[in-house]
């Protein structure tokens, strides 16, 4: 009898751990996104398009780190051009060229896409790394709702299988990237994009005065042939939004101006064999009062010139 108990007792116990568990995991889902993936804002993109964005709709696709993330607003763009109806911003924080070009693999997820811009600088392209294990129909799939049950729940399962990393990653969404005054804030706008409220105190220093090196990968260029070529192939226009460095820095900086040229001159080689169009941005003059630091514009900023790419864009497809 003593046994038998034991043995219920024991088995209810399993029971409310397992449920206790599968129902923090479920909570932990609808609230907050899944590591799926191993990058934090990658995770919240997926759910976010998952959940808001009508993917049969999307014309336009924005990829590159936080560069890309920050400085071109979706939003703004669908309200100033005529050409762009619909835009995802797919950017991944710290993301490197090879990695974006892995993110432009997600392009099939939007049947009608029309164009894909990548918005970058130099400072993006000194490394060759890759995300790993980036599995591309499975993010498709997901993103597009299109996975069985069976698949669907091992995504959950997995996911959520270390119960303790999702509470680490609860407080993290929480204290760290719902703060629009940060630069890990991931409060999208409607498209996806994350407007910077960085001003004054909240301005980091050494971020405004030291520049980056200006070492960039040979890796790099090859990526951006890459994209382009694929996007050609399947009928999509291809861009390359050069962001702006702060002008302070350009101006007093020699190796700054340098880097910036090479940048370039480089793409602009690709370009002369593969199809895709260059949008300088340092030539439209933005103030230090338009920057979050040396690169990254503040909401300000991201607004005007996402408003003189829409301008290009709309030319360009005249």
């Amino acid at each position: 009898m003593q046994s038998k108990t034991y043995l219920k007792l024991l088995f209810l116990g399993l029971f409310l751990m397992i449920g206790s568990a599968i129902g923090y995991a479920n909570y932990f889902s609808q609230h907050y996104p899944l590591p799926i993936t191993d990058r934090i804002s990658l995770d919240a993109k997926l759910k976010f398009v998952r959940e808001h964005i009508d993917v049969d709709k999307v014309d336009t696709m924005i990829v590159g780190s936080s560069i890309g993330l920050n400085n071109i607003l979706g939003s703004v763009l669908q309200e100033a051009s005529t050409k762009i109806h619909s835009v995802i911003n797919m950017s991944v924080y710290e993301a490197t060229t090879l990695q974006a070009e892995q993110l432009t693999h997600l392009s099939d997820t939007f049947p009608n896409l029309k164009r894909i811009i990548y918005s970058a600088q130099y400072s993006d392209f000194p490394h060759a790394r890759k995300y790993e294990d980036f599995d591309t129909k499975k993010l498709i799939k997901y993103m597009r709702n299109e996975l069985n049950f069976a698949k669907s729940w091992l995504v959950f399962f997995r996911a959520c299988r270390n119960i303790k990393f999702c509470m680490e990653r609860q407080r993290a969404w929480e204290g760290k990237h719902q703060q629009r005054n940060r630069f890990e804030y991931l409060g999208f706008d409607s498209s996806g994009s994350v407007p910077l409220h960085i001003y004054g105190d909240d301005i980091i220093g050494h971020r405004w005065r030291s520049p980056q090196p200006g070492v960039m990968h040979s890796q790099s260029f090859a990526a951006v042939a890459r994209m382009a070529d694929r996007a050609n192939k399947k009928n999509i226009k291809f861009y390359l939004a050069h962001q702006p460095y702060r002008k302070g820095l350009y101006e007093t900086n020699k190796e700054v101006r340098n880097a910036i040229a090479y940048f370039d001159k480089k793409v602009g080689e690709v370009f002369t064999m593969v199809d895709g169009k260059l949008i300088v941005l340092q030539e439209e003059g933005l103030g230090d009062e338009y920057f979050a630091d040396r690169t990254h514009l503040n909401d300000k900023g991201s607004t005007i010139l996402s408003k003189v790419i829409a301008k290009f864009i709309d030319d360009a497809e005249k």
